[in-house]
């Protein structure tokens, strides 16, 4: 049958817990913005480009967009309910 690359997959986990984790405190500092304002925008977009950055430093395709936007989402999400529980 088909061999697993391990070390593909490795670095499709790592590259997510990264991008995950690395959200989590950003989106902990854009709760404390107003919604909409400049820098709740650039707390969105700047790790987009990290995103992006790292995307291409690990050599992915274009297929793995879609579940790092999810990570990404998730850490945001997770950094805000932080936020929101210790106010």
């Amino acid at each position: 049958m088909g061999i697993i690359n391990v070390t593909r997959h490795t670095a499709i986990i790592t590259f997510l817990s990264l991008i995950l984790l690395g959200n989590i405190p950003v989106g902990f500092y854009r709760k404390r913005f107003t919604r909409f304002s400049r820098p709740w925008a650039r707390c969105i977009y700047i790790p987009i480009l990290a995103n992006i950055i790292l995307r291409r430093l690990f050599g992915f395709s274009y297929a793995i967009i879609p579940v790092s936007v999810i990570a990404l989402l998730a850490g945001q999400l997770i950094g805000a309910r932080i936020g929101k529980a210790s106010s």
